[in-house]
């Protein structure tokens, strides 16, 4: 018999070993074309045919086929089944069964059906094609899946994916390298580098596993390893062209990482040199012969990951390599220029601008093309607050081309505080009285900044008091439209095209104004009386009197006058017209820049609308002012309290009063000022933002919350003010421990990838525990830095929460990426060791501390985190300096420390420091009962014995203590002093011993153990111990910052002696409540528990003994000093124990004594 198909065909997968002389993909991914079964078979060797089927075997294959015919596919995988199990040596039986299934939609199935012949020893060369064939076909799912999870930043998934899709197609090579990049992305190098080694074993010739292996390797220190992977992947003959030009500048930047530029000068030789990448890494080659030191030590460890883009086929994906842009180093200049960058970045760092600004201008003589050393000059010239050559420095970087939207950004802010101090000139001019000086100055500052509004409102009041009307008429019509939304330009424009003769459009204005949604009580008010004042100077009195309308008489005094005019000339619409009366522009250097106000004029006798000479307090405002313009706030302050004295209604003397002390710092005095103004008008918008600043610097972030709130709430905020508003308020809800008032007052800039937004969303995010959500906040907020301080504020912030997710190697490289790099050359060196630490990079981490500590740069918890990574770089001594450095600021009261943390720094001493110590202990009772620590061993003694002993031990100096793994060398010997049983006691029983233990991991307590057991008395035993022991504790130490807390301990050890072959076991488990007994002394230590504990003895008939049962343990502390923590204890521990299994040495009392010294 036949199947319904004979001549099926297959796709035939790429073949891991092809001919040498066939080209391959940049995966080295050869298709085959698809070859009918038949066609296959017959270039094939004759095989033998199994036997005619017969008898049973022969019943069920006919009706297999006949339901195959039928196409009941489900009763034909029941048939096929059938006769398998009785000829299992039948290909065409299997293949049947395989279409059953396909045909069903069963391809995993048909696939499962198709292995389980082949291990059967079926080798038909149509069924084998057929399993691999479909294999592939399924194997597409799971590659898709991990493409896209690494697509979504999801390695740990694709690992998973890729794994799946190499259980199907084993001997695939595109889903190997699949899978070594998705541990690449995971941060599993060393996992990596062995799926990269199977990759070789599936194809040992193709260049494509070894390059990705040799680049593993050479993270991994493993140089000499790496470079014997570069040569033999270079020996592939499908190497050319692009794709070996490709292959030899990964291997040549693994060349000049690893310090070898040689062996990077000869990989290179061999391509075109005026390649720019071939030219610049020639460069760099050329220039670390000469300085090897200017490629950073250990450069390998961040070599970037070469380029994998990969693209899906139904053969799997097919991928190519692509190198990094940039070799290590490649900042690098063989120029002159170069040394003196360097020392500019240092100069930098250690904070000294004006050497770092000197050296930084000579490299860019030599090298003016550099951008990162223009950006470096630009960040220099910006914290040394040099705004002209800052702006000067950025036109150039401009000029070069650099057009980063942050650059730009910068240059917008510096024109703007460039354009202030011209500003703030030009009112000193006009109060002098000198406007065409003052024009003059304006003109400048706007074309300084011509988007800041403020600096237009000063040129076009300085323009009407030169009388240069239809200028002042353009600069307000060129303000109206840049600014459309904002009341004040529309004021001043009505005003002046009244005044050159154009009543209609000035009509136009004062309603835009007036319609304005933002405006102030005290801006409504003079604005309504500006534009009364402009119809009755029109002769429009019905339309004056509407305008005064909605204002209270009885509240505002000031429109009486107006009233009786408009009445009049409706009575007399002949009668005499006011004239036009131009408005009050006041406009005042303030500490948060210049604030602007327009008033009616004074013949209006509007109540703070100005500086009226015919006031009370005249004298004394003018002179508060002159003396605010020359930043005499001492001076601006009395004479201001001198004007509000002489007329306190007056709400302009009122805000230069609350400006000039807030110049001066004086915050709680401007608040209660602002208080006062807020009282008489509440919807004042522009004094509720005040105060709220205010009150963020007098740390009164809750009240800065309620004004900012407030300002929003009201909708009068002029549209250009809600951005920063509403920043403010991000500010004070984070200030204030508040995160999603925060994240809901930036809502609306979510989608912004400012540098402004994102960083306080990070910040927010960090505070709800939301790190996932902060490190997305903060990598967009990386990217929007517009300074060097920003940038390493984004740098540290993302480095800390990838350490806080437990992402330590992307930490790492992270901050390794930015070291070789050179971009944190700007830092301190303490700033850069906390940085270090945190990315765990710390022997690079104690060497800055170091340098830090020996310019005495070194306070505070910088102290504890230098502390830290001297521990973890196994320099004691260093570690012990540091902490009690801490120790004393926290004593001295210059650092602020938590009791228990303090205490824990004290542990930390009194660890480190110590050398040797001893045990002492006396038991008696039950077994299965833990020792007092859990380096001691436990009590050796029976039941109902006392038993006695003692150890001393000592730790070697540089291997006693590693940073939580200690080793350490004892002697010790043990004794019984009584039996109930009558048994030996005395000197006869001391069993003498001597050994190691080592303790590997620094957080987990497991003790290795090897002790040599040597007889002191005749009934002692000759032998050799092996011990392992674990445990883990919570609420064991002494607490200083409660009196009483949660206290638990499990332990377990395993004994086993070499010599006279025997097993013991002890395990105990005790949770229960401390006290400490302050009343006594508040180094003692109630701590009573429930227990579950036992022992397994081979020495014994019935080896196994469990007991439970109450007890408690009272703990004396002693042995300490100012620096060290307690460093010896006394416990006495007393325990009933009831049988629950086992032998009867289970039941019973346990008592005993513990000294640790």
């Amino acid at each position: 018999m036949t199947t319904a198909n004979p001549l099926r065909t297959a796709l035939p997968s790429p073949s891991p070993r092809r001919p040498r002389g066939l080209k391959r993909t940049a995966f080295g991914l050869m298709l085959s074309t698809s070859v009918a079964v038949g066609l296959l078979a017959g270039a094939m060797p004759a095989r033998a045919e199994p036997p005619e089927l017969t008898g049973a075997a022969w019943a069920a294959a006919d009706r297999a086929y006949a339901a195959q015919r039928d196409k009941k596919y489900s009763e034909t995988v029941t048939y096929a089944r059938e006769a398998l199990k009785l000829r299992p040596d039948v290909p065409r039986l299997w293949l049947l069964l395989m279409d059953a299934l396909e045909a069903q939609g069963k391809t995993a199935e048909a696939v499962a059906a198709g292995n389980q012949a082949i291990a059967a020893g079926i080798t038909d060369q149509t069924l084998v094609a057929r399993v691999r064939a479909q294999s592939k076909i399924l194997a597409q799912a799971p590659s898709l899946a991990a493409n896209k999870a690494l697509e979504a930043s999801n390695p740990k998934a694709a690992v998973e994916a890729a794994k799946k899709a190499i259980a199907l197609v084993p001997d695939d090579l595109s889903y190997r390298m699949l899978l070594v990049y998705a541990l690449i992305a995971d941060g599993q190098i060393e996992a990596a580098e062995k799926a990269a080694g199977e990759a070789v074993e599936v194809d040992p010739q193709s260049f494509l596993p070894r390059t990705l292996r040799g680049y593993l390797r050479e993270r991994l220190g493993r140089i000499a390893e790496a470079e014997q992977d570069f040569d033999t992947a270079l020996k592939d003959e499908v190497l050319s062209g692009a794709t070996a030009r490709d292959v030899r500048l990964v291997m040549a930047d693994a060349a000049i990482a690893a310090g070898h530029p040689q062996r990077a000068i000869k990989l290179l030789e061999q391509v075109q040199p005026q390649d720019a990448a071939i030219a610049g890494r020639l460069r760099v080659a050329r220039a670390q012969e000469k300085n090897p030191n200017l490629v950073p030590d250990k450069a390998f460890q961040s070599l970037p990951v070469p380029y994998q883009k990969c693209v899906d086929t139904p053969y799997g994906p097919s991928c190519s390599l692509v190198p990094a842009t940039t070799p290590p180093g490649g900042g690098v200049s063989d120029t002159p220029g170069y040394d003196a960058a360097l020392e500019a970045f240092n100069a930098y760092r250690d904070g000294n601008d004006a050497l770092a600004e000197t050296r930084i201008r000579e490299a860019l003589k030599d090298n003016p093309g550099n951008p990162t050393w223009r950006r470096l000059l630009v960040d220099t010239l910006e914290r040394a607050r040099k705004f002209k050559d800052l702006d000067v420095a950025i036109r150039d970087a401009i000029a070069q081309g650099d057009t980063d939207p942050t650059l730009l950004a910068l240059r917008a802010a510096n024109e703007k505080r460039l354009a202030e101090p011209l500003a703030e000139q030009a009112i000193k001019e006009l109060a002098r009285g000198k406007a065409p000086a003052a024009v003059t100055l304006a003109r400048q500052a706007v074309e300084r900044a011509p988007d800041a509004l403020v600096f237009r409102i000063v040129l076009i009041n300085a323009l009407m008091a030169a009388g240069q009307l239809k200028e002042a008429e353009a600069a307000a019509a060129g303000a109206v439209a840049d600014n459309p939304r904002e009341p004040l330009p529309h004021v001043l424009r009505g005003y002046l095209v009244q005044k050159l003769g154009q009543r209609d459009e000035a009509v136009k204005e004062f309603d835009t104004a007036l319609a304005s949604p933002v405006l102030t009580d005290l801006e409504d008010l003079n604005f309504r009386l500006i534009a009364a004042n402009a119809a009755l100077a029109a002769g429009q009195a019905a339309e004056a009197l509407k305008l005064l309308e909605p204002l209270d008489a009885g509240k505002n005094k000031e429109i009486v006058p107006l009233h009786k005019q408009a009445e009049a000339l409706v009575k007399a619409p002949g009668g005499p017209r006011p004239a036009l009366v131009q408005p009050v522009v006041l406009c005042q250097p303030t500490f948060y820049g210049i604030i602007c106000s327009v008033f009616a004029g004074q013949s209006m006798q509007v109540a703070g609308a100005g500086l009226n000479p015919a006031a009370p307090g005249y004298a004394a405002a003018s002179a508060a002012y002159a003396a605010f313009g020359r930043r005499d706030y001492s001076t601006a302050i009395a004479e201001a309290r001198r004007a509000v004295d002489a007329e306190p209604g007056n709400t302009s003397y009122q805000v230069l009063l609350l400006n000039a002390l807030t110049s001066a710092g004086r915050y709680q005095e401007a608040e209660a000022v602002a208080n006062r103004l807020l009282a008489g008008n509440p919807r004042d918008v522009t004094l509720l933002v005040q105060r709220g600043n205010l009150r963020m610097r007098a740390r009164d972030f809750t009240g800065a919350i309620q004004d900012f709130r407030a300002a929003l709430a009201s909708g009068r905020l002029p549209a250009g003010q809600v951005r920063q508003v509403r920043l403010s308020l991000a500010d004070a809800g984070l200030s204030a421990k508040q995160p999603a008032i925060a994240l809901d007052a930036l809502a609306p800039y979510r989608g912004e990838a400012s540098y402004e937004v994102q960083a306080r969303v990070g910040f927010a995010a960090l505070a709800l525990d939301d790190k996932e959500g902060a490190l997305e906040a903060f990598t967009l907020a990386a990217a929007g830095a517009r300074s060097g301080q920003e940038r390493m504020a984004m740098l540290t912030a993302r480095i800390g929460v990838l350490s806080q997710l437990g992402r330590k190697e992307e930490a790492r490289q992270l901050f390794l990426s930015a070291y070789n790099s050179g971009a944190l050359r700007g830092m301190k060196a303490v700033d850069l060791a906390v940085l270090a630490s945190q990315a765990g990079e710390d022997d690079l981490a104690y060497e800055y501390f170091s340098e830090a500590n020996s310019r005495w740069q070194l306070r505070g918890t910088n102290l504890i985190n230098a502390g830290y990574a001297a521990r973890h770089t196994y320099h004691n001594a260093e570690a012990v300096d540091y902490f009690k450095s801490a120790i004393d600021e926290a004593r001295e009261g210059k650092l602020q420390l938590d009791p228990q943390y303090l205490f824990g720094l004290r542990r930390e001493v009194a660890e480190l420091s110590r050398t040797w110590g001893a045990y002492a202990s006396v038991s008696y009772g039950a077994v299965g009962v833990a020792p007092g620590s859990y380096l001691a061993p436990p009590s050796p003694g029976a039941n109902h014995t006392i038993g006695a002993g003692g150890e001393i031990y000592w730790r070697p100096p540089g291997i006693g203590y590693r940073d939580g793994s200690i080793f350490e060398l004892f002697v010790r010997g043990f004794g019984t002093l009584y039996s109930d049983a009558g048994g030996p006691t005395g000197i006869d029983t001391i069993q003498g011993g001597a050994g190691a233990r080592w303790k590997p991991f620094k957080s987990e307590n497991l003790v290795l153990e090897v002790s040599y057991l040597f007889p002191v008395g005749q009934y002692a035993r000759d032998d050799v111990l092996l011990r392992a022991a674990y445990s883990k504790s919570e609420g064991t130490d002494l607490r200083v910052d409660v009196d009483n807390w949660r206290a638990w301990q499990i332990y377990a050890d395993y004994n086993y002696f070499l010599m006279t072959p025997q097993t013991v076991a002890t395990f105990e488990a005790r949770y229960g409540h401390a006290w400490r007994l302050d009343a006594l002394s508040d180094h003692l230590v109630l701590w009573p528990y429930l227990a579950i504990g036992g022992g397994y003895d081979t020495g014994y008939a019935t080896p196994f003994a469990l007991g439970a049962g109450p007890g408690a343990t009272l703990r004396y502390w002693f042995n300490e000093d100012e620096y060290t923590a307690p460093r010896s204890y006394l416990d006495l521990t007393l325990q009933y124990r009831f049988k629950l299994a086992g032998d009867d040495r289970a039941e019973g009392i346990f008592a005993g004594a513990f000294l640790s010294y």
